[in-house]
């Protein structure tokens, strides 16, 4: 089995993780009475059961066509509903940032027929959170709102940096740098090594590192390390 092509495929191998996840929380449920309901809404466990078994078979699907990026969509969608409705609002939350980073990484959101699909999605979530009180409402809608946030600005530092990189091949020889620079630069991209360890490599001062670093950001026009990683991913120092 070529386990190279295997992983040069990923919603194959999400699929795939998926698919074992749900199989293992339907055989808990099933021969072990394994409860984790917190619902307050009526035939929560006729939803669970139903929701992992059509997210199952969306995750085999998604498995085989691996190519139609939406199957595995339409299933963490899925899972997600049932959660808020079972009152597992947390499990639902880490599953609404996971789909909005792929989202954002296929640029599915582009469109404003795309866009207004998924804040309706979204709206009815809160809907769903109602039920639990108005802590819990505030909780989801508080957490939620950074995260996406948050993401999204992790998105777009990313998206500038590539940017930059398409737009202009980037080689550490075609700038001013000094050795150390350069180092620092190699260090903090492949070993993501801190401030305090580079200081103590070079034998010289914190702030002399942060001065470094303060002139690699001006050099390279960019604006701290997310964009440095980004900058220089694939570069073979």
């Amino acid at each position: 089995m070529n386990y190279k092509k295997f992983l040069d495929k990923p919603f194959r191998l999400m699929s795939l993780i998926g698919s074992i996840y749900l199989i293992a929380m339907l055989l808990l449920n099933v021969f072990t009475d394994f409860s984790y309901e917190l619902s307050i809404m009526p035939f929560s466990r006729i939803v669970s059961y139903s929701a992992q078994g059509l997210a199952l078979v969306l995750c085999l699907l998604s498995f085989c066509f691996y190519t139609h990026h939406s199957l595995y969509y339409i299933a963490l969608e899925t899972l997600t509903f049932s959660y808020l409705y079972t009152g597992r609002i947390y499990t639902a939350l880490f599953l609404t940032a996971i789909l909005f980073v792929l989202l954002l990484v296929e640029n599915r959101l582009a469109s404003r027929l795309k866009l207004g699909i998924y804040l309706a999605l979204e709206l009815i979530k809160f809907v769903l959170v109602i039920p639990y009180g108005a802590r819990s409402f505030f909780e989801y809608l508080g957490i939620t709102l950074f995260a996406l946030a948050t993401i999204g600005c992790i998105n777009l530092l990313f998206r500038h940096a590539y940017d930059k990189k398409d737009a202009t091949p980037v080689s550490l020889d075609d700038y001013k740098l000094s050795d150390r620079q350069k180092d620092c630069i190699k260090e903090i991209v492949v070993n993501n090594t801190t401030i305090k360890a580079l200081a103590i490599t070079h034998n010289v001062s914190e702030s002399a590192i942060k001065k470094d670093l303060a002139h690699i950001y001006s050099v390279l026009g960019i604006t701290g390390k997310a964009d440095l990683k980004a900058l220089f991913i694939g570069y073979e120092f």
